[in-house]
């Protein structure tokens, strides 16, 4: 290769799928884009995309190039923050990942007390699913990943926030709601509304009905917890949920909040960090923040 030019366009159009939007995203004309990632494929003598009309997607060899390039400039990134750091040691660069509902519930008052303790630090958060901010944690693209502990991984450490447990939000004029417990004969007959399919909390709650032989009825999958609840209050499904998400509109009876039938589903939140890697006091702080933060959500 060249230079990085040509694995920074190359990222671009692997993370878009899509040409136009890599070359929107740089600034670039679509032909220069399409220059760039034929210059570089010839380099290395092999295809890195499959084109089928406007579809693209990646091929074996440009998912292990992606993997690489993006501890390129993981690296490069590093590079540039060790030198503003010995130019400057009151300053630094904090980058979190964080899955979306910590991000709305958990990050904001950590964050507010972070940045009046270290306010020369740079901070940039990518929200994203655990097993997305995990990947990114890897791949050191960020520095701590804010995640439901969904499997051991050996190249990280796991600094506990809390545990909860999920349970059945309903509308108030649900059946369930008026009995006071789930049916578990009826479970397979509910329309779900779920978060990501790609989230650790989909694949907890997924793995639940098929122990309960329950097999999701015509479930609605949406991005944001806020228009779940609003679906269930509309009585238009039932979800699987920590009892702290809905704190309010059960307070306000809005909602309602049963228990699963079968046993306690229990998720693990915490923050990951890189094995063997030492924390810097920024990071230990930011630890500690949301540690804090974690207790009101118990």
């Amino acid at each position: 290769m060249e230079d990085v030019h040509q694995l920074k366009v190359f990222v671009a159009v692997a993370e878009n799928l899509s040409f136009t939007r890599a070359a929107e995203s740089l600034y670039l004309t679509q032909s220069a884009v399409s220059h760039q990632i034929a210059k570089l494929e010839q380099q290395l003598g092999v295809a890195l995309l499959l084109r089928q009309g406007r579809a693209v997607s990646l091929t074996a060899v440009g998912q292990s190039l992606l993997t690489h390039a993006r501890r390129v400039f993981a690296a490069l990134e590093d590079a540039a923050a060790a030198v503003r750091q010995a130019a400057r040691p009151d300053a630094g660069r904090l980058r979190i990942g964080a899955t979306s509902t910590a991000c709305q519930y958990l990050i904001p008052e950590a964050l507010r007390e972070f940045r009046e303790c270290f306010p020369g630090y740079s901070l940039s958060i990518l929200p994203g699913d655990s097993p997305v901010v995990a990947e990114r944690l890897t791949e050191g693209s960020i520095d701590l990943a804010v995640m439901i502990r969904h499997e051991r991984r050996s190249r990280m450490v796991y600094h506990h926030l809390f545990t909860d447990e999920l349970g059945m939000l309903v509308s108030p004029l649900h059946p369930w709601a008026k009995s006071g417990k789930v049916d578990r004969q009826q479970l397979g007959e509910q329309r779900l509304v779920h978060y990501s399919r790609n989230s650790a909390t989909f694949r907890l709650v997924d793995r639940y009905f098929a122990r309960m032989r329950a097999p999701l009825h015509d479930p609605i999958e949406l991005g944001s917890m806020e228009a779940i609840k609003e679906l269930v209050k509309l009585g238009l499904g039932v979800s699987v949920v920590a009892r702290w998400i809905a704190r309010s509109e059960i307070a306000e009876r809005s909602l309602v909040w049963l228990p699963l039938p079968g046993g306690r589903l229990k998720r693990s939140w915490c923050i990951a960090t890189p094995s063997g890697k030492k924390l810097s006091v920024a990071e230990q702080t930011f630890i500690g923040l949301c540690q804090d933060a974690a207790g009101a959500l118990r």
